[in-house]
């Protein structure tokens, strides 16, 4: 008899297929197909099980269970429930089942009781509809039907329950919101969290970087149900089940490549799929090791992780808006078009600027350098969040006569981007000394957002070259200094 249950692959569950044989032999179950230990252990609990529930275990018979596909090692919690409901089947204690297949999933007790494993309900989606046999659960909120037993008794009439779409709490984050930003950095603030493009803060100790980037979280689009069921998944095991919101992953600077990235055997996820669908702040981007800020060149444009270790191979999401703060001088108040009285050497300041890697500073979209004390005026978070909304509701509307708006700006591929604009002004849009198609790439991301702001429906050139001062000019005065 073949029953189809689930192991777990990567930060999901996937179907296998369980297949049960009885031969002549002492009655013991002997698994085939690269089970771990912990299969092997269930065994004793399914003997317990039968048993104790007025069932028998086959006289004089060995049951051969065998794992489908054969060569992958297998880990599953749920496979016992799976093995005792076949053996039972097919020994014909209890009829079948009319399905031809039956996916099946639950822990058992020594005494038959059956309960489903936490990770059926977050880690389980399946492409179309099916019926799982599982046990009991506090939590009925799943998108599929469920056949739940209390005990192996109950095998004959299982409870039915309809499957219901997931529901998690939404709620958005107060910190931020209660503040007053200059206009400078309110603008700066609508532009990245309406298109959501990578940060770079520069500027001296005490100008609001951490601050500006920890206020951004709040004024982040609401996460969907889908959003919130990808993000409690990234975050499995390190306390995203309580998430309500986006998450801000804040490392340490002394984080390695390793922890920032995931690796290891087998690999593990990193701080950049922890914040999938969040923010990453990189608070001291110069303190960061070398090799750590290398490191995130590739999920920064691609926004995935592909590792390969050994014979492991895993990918993970790192859909992530990814801020950094950084003092450019030791002293920590140069920026550049500024007078700072500063006691250390120029070759000092050259030295500790040589560590911001020119490749790294490209990937980010958008370069904002603080500053101590601005005089302009004052724009509350609330405000703020309040003009955000009102453009997301502009950017819902358009998204139903034009797919690319389902999309923030900082996802829009190039040839989304041009398509509102004349070709005759592109040849002579982009600065060439500094010119590079990543550079340029983010221009007109930057330049969409602007658009955004505006309710603009299409790109016009007016947007492009105000872009342009807050791509290009800041990319400049970096360039100049050597990074």
């Amino acid at each position: 008899m073949k029953i189809q249950s689930l192991i777990r692959e990567n930060d999901r569950l996937v179907p296998v297929e369980v297949e049960l044989n009885f031969i002549p032999g002492l009655p013991q179950i002997q698994f085939l197909g690269l089970p771990d230990q912990a299969i092997r252990e269930s065994i004793h609990r399914i003997k317990s099980a039968i048993r104790s529930q007025g069932f028998e275990f086959p006289k004089a018979q060995q049951v051969l269970v065998n794992l489908r596909p054969s060569h992958l090692k297998k880990s599953s919690r749920g496979l016992e429930l799976a093995v005792a409901l076949g053996l039972l089947w097919e020994s014909e204690q209890v009829p079948k089942p009319q399905e031809e297949s039956v996916l099946v999933y639950g822990e058992l007790s020594l005494n038959g009781g059956v309960f489903e494993p936490d990770d059926l309900r977050e880690d389980f989606d399946p492409l179309e509809d099916l019926t799982v046999w599982t046990g009991t659960s506090e939590e009925n909120k799943v998108p599929f039907t469920r056949a739940r037993l209390t005990e192996l008794r109950d095998l004959a009439s299982p409870k039915i329950l309809p499957g219901m779409p997931r529901e998690y709490k939404v709620e958005r984050p107060l910190f931020g919101l209660d503040l007053e930003f200059p206009e400078r950095q309110a603008e700066m603030l609508k532009l990245v969290a309406i298109g959501e493009h990578s940060l770079l803060l520069a500027g001296p100790a005490g100008s609001g970087k951490s601050t500006i980037a920890k206020s951004l979280l709040s004024l982040l689009q609401a996460p969907s149900q889908e959003d919130l069921h990808e993000i409690i998944k990234s975050n499995k095991g390190s306390g995203g089940e309580s998430l309500s919101w986006r998450p801000m992953v804040h490392p340490h600077h002394s984080t390695s490549p390793l922890g920032l990235i995931g690796g290891g055997v087998p690999p593990f996820k990193g701080e950049i799929t922890r914040a999938h669908k969040g923010i990453l702040v990189l608070d001291e981007l110069l303190e960061f090791n070398p090799r750590a800020q290398e490191a995130l060149r590739e999920p920064m444009e691609e926004f995935c992780i592909r590792l390969r270790r050994g014979r492991f191979i895993e990918e993970h999401p790192a859909e992530a808006l990814v801020i950094a703060t950084t003092n450019l001088c030791p002293c920590g108040d140069w920026v550049p078009q500024a007078k700072v009285v500063c006691g250390r050497s120029l070759k000092k300041c050259q030295s500790y600027m040589e560590r911001l890697s020119g490749p790294l500073v490209d990937r980010f979209q958008l370069i904002f350098f603080t500053q101590k004390r601005e005089l302009s005026g004052v724009v509350s978070g609330v405000e703020i969040l309040k003009t955000l909304e009102d453009v997301r509701g502009f950017r819902s509307e358009m998204a139903v006569k034009d797919p690319r708006f389902t999309k923030v700006a900082g996802r829009w591929k190039w040839e989304e981007l041009i398509q509102d604009l004349p070709s005759f002004y592109l040849q002579e849009l982009f600065p060439r000394e500094l010119a590079s198609r990543r550079r340029d790439l983010a221009t007109l991301r930057v330049a969409r957002s602007y658009a955004d702001l505006e309710k603009a429906e299409k790109l016009t050139p007016k947007h492009v070259e105000k872009a342009l001062k807050a791509t290009y000019l800041p990319f400049e005065a970096l360039k100049r200094l050597g990074c």
